[in-house]
């Protein structure tokens, strides 16, 4: 799943790895490329939404919390309010969770 979204990140948006480790550590919410209009945010979304919602439901269940309970706790969680705020928010939270994945994995490697 992992493997399957940071290629879809790669290709939406061009960044190179070290790019979504970023966004991964500093936010989504800063402004990168592919994820910084609300309408690439959407199209990334829709494009990967049932990767999205495996991995949404895996970091959930990790936390034993249920989906949208998890949601709710995001800082940005008010941006829920339109389908198209949820959809940005789900796209942020899969390029966060892609990056700390992604450095976990350059620190195990040796």
């Amino acid at each position: 799943m992992y493997e399957r979204l940071l290629a879809a990140i790669r290709e939406h948006s061009k960044m190179e790895d070290s790019q979504v480790i970023e966004a991964g550590e500093h936010g989504a919410d800063s402004g990168w490329p592919g994820f910084t209009y609300t309408s690439d945010c959407v199209e990334f979304y829709r494009g990967h939404e049932r990767l999205i919602w495996e991995l949404l439901e895996e970091t959930a269940d990790q936390m034993g919390m249920q989906p949208l309970e998890l949601v709710a706790s995001f800082t940005r969680a008010d941006m829920a309010r339109s389908p198209d705020g949820f959809a940005n928010l789900l796209a942020w939270f899969a390029l966060e969770e892609v990056g700390r994945w992604l450095a976990d994995r350059a620190t195990e490697q040796p």
